[in-house]
């Protein structure tokens, strides 16, 4: 009855032990279509014409919902993190991907694993009919639970099988919130505290947790507070305390106030507390439960009282999908102990970085607690959702329906996981990461005009492109080349190898990656700064009473954007001579702005724009434009003084025509027109990632600007930039330079 079937697996068995023989082997490499690399031709005419099979495929699913790579995956012809298309060339060959976003981090190990493969054919009959695990356990489903026990994170040993990442988060809310419905008397269970930066989801719940604007712009949910993700930086250690004391003090505001009106926030007992956390963790002979009895009964009983109403503080150990951004085990001890004084559970998401990721069986381990989470979600490599509670939380599981999914789990997903769960060699993840993490730390030295804050944990790696609109070119390079890699925040891409990469394969990726970056810049970048972009053809002076300010405005900008887009071009583009490495193949310099990057600023509600309009020829001849500093991302901002406080505008974008002769006096203009206008909407500084002679040519108040940060030979344009910050409203008023302002 089965022959034909039969002969199938045994044909599928063979190919994959010859498969995984080439791979060990280093025999198996990157093969795509030759036209891919076609830069010129749209993406969707050239799959059309060099991935035939698979445009018949997407085609064929056009009329789904979804949004994904232009290529239908083979999984017959996968192997380690090398993925077949269904497109063959003409002697059959599948043509294949390396694949360094490990399936969006679900994969631990490699494509077609002989423990998977052997584990699916063994437990064929859990497969065939899928169980609704809530009221129909299997052996199969039970095993699970039982291996779930050996592996439980220290501190929550009880666990809830769901799903998916969010439904596991999803189920955290729940729980934390029931907590303090039947403990505390709220009758709204409080609210939950987040990060900046965070993803949690896409459910209702758990988008109320996260803080991508992107994720979460168009739908209703709670409101629920965020605080600033002291995320660190090894080259600015000062800077990184400097974050982690305004964090901890976002959070014990709220802990001391229950967001309630009118509640008092003493700095004093602030730092009496912080001291008190200081002296506890540097003295490791101190009892922990006597440190915390004694701090809690230093509590007033309205603050204890206030506090209850914090349901829980939920934290990534690091932020996956806000840009691979670690934090320090000193902040993470001080944020474990301040939520077990005041009696707030605390819920780690490690649904990315559970099971190894990062070198350790679970992420937090690293930061050495001094006691443990009270919640941990798990999912991605899972292959399920898991949620791990404290015995205090899983109390609330017991009610029968409260806590319920249909399915708990998929049948597959858990063959999966089991047939790997004794493979996870720790020793094996650090040693993967290291070779990639060296390899991307080689290029960033290399390129570091493109490139640069090579980061992570074990196989969890990322690195910054200097500009966000040159991330994304970036990664098209590395696709069409054959690589794919995982966007995340504004200007991050993942490097994500599997458990046990060869190192054959990730060698291949970072060759890959190196001839992406020179597809980029067109050549090697050069040893020494080339001539700055100080040549202009045909100039003239224009009077500034000639000129007429105009307010670049969020309603405005579609009238207004192609006169910013011609000042744009006209001064980063054809007029000007750039170095040959600093266009994108005789395309579009790296400093030019792309039309989406300034409607995106000027969509912000709180965007301030201004341009310089010709009253003669209606043109621009100038514009500068900028919106609030947590609304981007550029180089620097994320380690600003005042990132997260609200209180910073930051100029993005700056440019004159090139044109005109008189272009400083022209570009003070506009300063002063921003400064006034943003100082009028509320702003006490401003800050910007801008050319560092401005400091010696801009408004004297401008020149007073502290300089955080210096990037020689910026995007390979022979120009110094300086990220720089200065108050909007100087000490001595006298300073300040108005200047004259045309009408």
């Amino acid at each position: 009855m089965f022959d034909h079937e039969v002969s199938q697996v045994t044909a599928l068995l063979t190919r994959v032990t010859e498969m995984h023989a080439r791979y060990r082997r280093g025999e198996v490499h990157v093969h795509v279509p030759a036209g891919l690399c076609d830069s010129e031709r749209r993406f969707d005419e050239l799959i059309a014409d060099v991935l035939p099979a698979s445009h018949a495929a997407l085609t064929g699913a056009s009329r789904s919902l979804f949004y994904s790579l232009p290529v239908a995956f083979d999984p017959a012809e996968s192997v380690g993190p090398y993925l077949a298309a269904v497109d063959r060339d003409a002697s059959g060959e599948p043509y294949r991907f390396l694949d360094m976003g490990a399936l969006i981090a679900t994969a631990a190990f490699g494509e077609n694993d002989p423990a998977v493969v052997g584990a699916m054919l063994g437990s064929l009959p859990f497969l065939i009919s899928r169980y609704a695990h809530s009221e129909y356990q299997t052996t199969l489903s039970l095993c699970l639970k039982a291996e779930l026990n050996r592996i439980a994170p220290a501190g929550t040993p009880r666990h809830f099988v769901v799903n998916t990442g969010a439904e596991a988060v999803e189920n955290a809310i729940k729980s934390v919130l029931l907590n303090r419905v039947k403990t505390s008397g709220e009758p709204d269970g409080g609210f939950i505290v987040s990060f900046e930066g965070a993803f949690h989801g896409r459910t209702l719940g758990s988008l109320a947790v996260t803080q991508r604007k992107k994720a979460r712009l168009g739908f209703p949910t709670f409101d629920w507070p965020h605080i600033s993700f002291p995320f660190e930086e090894d080259s600015a250690p000062k800077g990184t305390v400097r974050r982690e004391e305004r964090s901890l003090k976002q959070l014990w505001d709220l802990l001391v106030s229950g967001r309630l009106p009118r509640a008092e926030k003493p700095l004093d007992s602030f730092k009496r507390e912080m001291d008190a956390l200081d002296d506890f963790l540097a003295r490791p002979d101190l009892d922990l439960n006597a440190f915390v009895d004694a701090q809690r009964g230093q509590l007033a009983p309205e603050v204890v009282r206030r506090s209850r109403r914090v349901a829980a503080v939920l934290v990534e150990p690091i932020q996956g999908e806000g840009g691979v951004r670690l934090v320090s085990a000193r902040f993470m001890r001080k944020l474990r102990l301040l939520t077990k004084i005041y009696d707030v559970p605390l819920i780690f998401d490690e649904v990315q970085t559970g099971w190894g990721m990062t070198g350790r069986l679970w992420a937090h381990e690293a930061f050495e607690l001094p006691c443990p989470p009270d919640v941990v979600t798990w999912a991605k490599k899972a292959q399920n959702g898991v949620l791990f509670v404290s015995e205090e939380l899983a109390t609330f599981f017991q009610e029968e329906k409260k806590f319920n999914t249909t399915w708990e789990g998929d049948s597959a997903g858990m063959v999966r996981l089991l047939a790997l769960l004794n493979k996870l060699d720790l020793e094996q993840v650090r040693r993967t990461g290291e070779r990639a993490r060296q390899g991307l730390l080689a290029l960033a030295r290399d390129y570091r005009e493109i490139l640069k804050n090579v980061r992570g944990r074990g196989v969890m790696l990322a690195f910054d492109v200097q500009r966000a609109d040159w991330r994304d070119a970036l990664r098209d390079r590395a696709f069409r080349r054959g690589l794919v890699l995982l966007p995340a925040g504004e200007r991050v891409l993942r490097f994500y190898p599997r458990y046990d990469t060869e190192p054959s394969a990730i060698d291949e990726a970072l060759a890959i990656l190196r001839l992406a970056v020179e597809d980029l810049v067109g050549g090697r970048v050069a040893s020494e700064p080339t001539t700055a972009l100080k040549i202009r053809v045909g100039t003239l002076a224009i009077p500034i009473d000639t000129l007429e300010i105009v307010d670049v405005t969020q309603s405005a900008f579609d009238t207004q954007k192609l006169l910013v887009l011609a000042v744009e071009q006209e001064r980063y583009g054809a007029t000007v001579k750039y170095p040959a490495d600093a266009l994108l193949n005789g395309r579009r310099p790296l400093l030019q702005f792309p039309l989406e990057t300034l409607e995106e600023t000027a969509s912000n509600a709180r965007a301030i724009g201004v341009g310089l309009r010709d009253r003669v020829s209606s043109r621009f001849v100038g514009y500068a434009l900028g919106s609030p500093l947590e609304d981007h991302d550029e180089e620097g901002v994320q380690a600003d003084p005042h990132f997260g406080e609200g209180n910073t505008f930051y100029l993005q974008a700056m440019a004159t025509s090139p044109t005109v002769q008189n272009d400083v006096e022209l570009e003070n203009v506009m300063l002063e027109s921003l400064r006034a206008r943003a100082i009028e909407a509320g702003f006490d500084f401003l800050s910007a990632l801008i050319e560092e002679r401005l400091l010696d040519t801009g408004p004297s108040w401008f020149k007073d600007a502290a300089v955080l940060n210096r990037i020689e030979n910026y995007l390979q344009s022979g120009t110094s930039f300086a990220y720089l910050q200065v108050a909007l409203k100087p000490s001595n008023a006298g300073d300040a330079d108005v200047g004259s302002q045309p009408g």
